[in-house]
């Protein structure tokens, strides 16, 4: 037989896997997510009116319980979770006709007290720096480490304004963000979290690092963090307003080991550059 004839002979196949495809629903997309200040959590999504689906919610993405369930009318739906204000964060997925959502998202409020704070944006976003610190007055700032230059490079609000209003806070990247009042407030990331084998390089010597993931824990144990000898991790404690240091030596923390919090950044002095790799698999 030709390889022509071949695949002539197939023909048959192809329209019955893509009748059997036909009868499986697209994963739905969750869009538009919002934190309301200090209050709920919205987002939206694009379903066939008809469609029965849950909203399932997790505080850590390994266990999730459904929250709301509903029917999809003409056009969009939107659900507002009301619970949020409960939350320092929460992450929200869909599962509709036995299909879960093709992403998942959420959101991480952070304490911000007045003084200086080393925070991250933990999500996948396109909110720039003007989106996420609005009515904040002038003297606040926002601080990245530039490596190359070994350098603070700041961004302020100025009469009013942030000198660079579309500067965005990228997943992994660290900053110190400085709170001129004498008030406590919160800022609230939201955004896709990204799933996969994920890297970040992290250079020797000096450099602002956070987990890749939205997930709180031991920086190593839990997050993965390529630790070696000699290397130095610098928490700040932004009640005390001060540094505590985790060296790490003889193949342990003499100090103790460093834990950080969703949405908290940190310096490290490493002794030689490696790539910090985290694997995000949400199960089914």
């Amino acid at each position: 037989m030709s390889l022509r004839s071949f695949v002539k002979k197939l023909g048959a196949g192809p329209r019955f896997l893509r009748g059997r495809k036909s009868d499986l629903p697209a994963p739905p997309i969750l869009r538009e997510p919002e934190r309301f200040p200090y209050g709920p959590f919205r987002c939206k999504t694009q379903l066939l009116p008809g469609s029965q689906y849950s909203v399932l919610a997790s505080p850590n993405l390994r266990t999730w319980i459904p929250i709301h369930q509903g029917k999809a009318q003409d056009g969009p739906v939107e659900y507002l979770d009301s619970e949020a204000p409960k939350f320092t964060y929460r992450f929200y997925r869909l599962l509709t006709d036995e299909v879960y959502s093709a992403n998942v998202i959420g959101y991480a409020s952070v304490s911000l007290p007045p003084g200086f704070s080393i925070i991250t944006n933990p999500f996948d976003s396109s909110a720039t720096v003007e989106d996420t610190f609005k009515k904040w007055p002038d003297g606040t700032s926002l601080n990245r480490f530039d490596t190359r230059l070994f350098r603070l490079v700041e961004n302020a609000i100025k009469a009013g304004k942030w000198l660079a209003p579309g500067e965005k806070l990228l997943r992994g990247e660290g900053a110190i963000f400085f709170n001129p009042t004498s008030d406590y407030k919160m800022a609230s990331f939201v955004g896709e979290v990204r799933q996969g084998n994920l890297s970040a390089p992290v250079p020797s010597g000096f450099s602002l690092r956070a987990s890749l993931v939205p997930q709180a824990g031991n920086l190593v144990e839990d997050l993965g963090f390529p630790i070696a000898e000699g290397d130095v991790i610098h928490l700040f404690d932004r009640e005390q307003q001060k540094y505590f240091l985790h060296p790490y030596r003889d193949g342990k923390w003499p100090a103790g080991p460093p834990v950080v919090a969703v949405g908290e950044a940190f310096w490290v002095a490493k002794s030689e550059s490696r790539n910090w790799v985290q694997n995000l698999i949400i199960q089914s």
